[in-house]
């Protein structure tokens, strides 16, 4: 495959990234709901940060490294601790305060990520390589993938969040903002558990 076919294959894998249903985008839809579009993609670019540091450092060091697979879903009970301690905060919120309270700050959100082994699983097992098959066509290929497949994810999770904002002055009504944001807590907490039982499954295997 040329280098073009490349950058279109990998903008495309940003997209379909963007668009998978998890504890971002919910972030995200949380974050518009409660504040507005403004905060929504306030959130989206410090997820860009933090998923970009985290993928910089798989790509930069962990491609040469040979790193078990039970480190990353060890890792990833971490992550379901951290998902349940945002859903506990989503939960509790009543009505629309104008963000007085940040509670997907920017440290958060790189904790998630950093604790999110799956995610570090995914970088090295099936995008390092595709990276450095790049490298291949052009000098520096792995880190141009890592800013091509940023790009197609903020595309979409910024599309969705726009869309999604369209919905908020339905979901404004009095009797669907508590119910909104305890939906939004409630999959945060199913993607916690996802998250523990995929450890869980793992152990299973290699223990039994």
């Amino acid at each position: 495959m040329n280098l073009f076919g490349q950058i279109i294959e990998v903008f495309i894998l940003g997209l379909i990234s963007g668009a998978l249903p998890g504890p971002i985008l919910t972030s995200v839809f949380t974050e518009v709901l409660r504040n507005d579009l403004k905060k929504g993609i306030s959130v989206t670019l410090k997820a860009l940060v933090a998923e970009s540091i985290v993928a910089f450092l798989v790509l930069a060091f962990f491609s040469v490294v040979n790193i078990p697979q039970t480190y990353f879903y060890i890792v990833l009970l971490g992550g379901a601790v951290v998902l349940f301690w945002l859903a506990r905060q989503v939960w509790n919120i009543e009505k629309i305060d104008n963000g007085k309270k940040e509670i997907f700050s920017f440290s958060k959100l790189f904790l998630l990520t950093l604790l999110n082994g799956l995610f570090w699983l995914f970088w090295i097992t099936i995008f390092v390589p595709l990276a450095f098959q790049m490298s291949q066509s052009i000098y520096g290929g792995q880190f141009l993938f890592l800013l091509i497949f940023e790009i197609g994810w903020l595309l979409m999770v910024a599309a969705l969040a726009f869309i999604f904002s369209r919905f908020r002055p339905l979901l404004l009504k009095k009797n669907l903002i508590s119910l909104a944001f305890k939906i939004f807590a409630l999959l945060l907490v199913f993607f916690g558990l996802k998250e523990i039982w995929q450890s869980v499954v793992f152990f299973h295997q290699l223990w039994f």
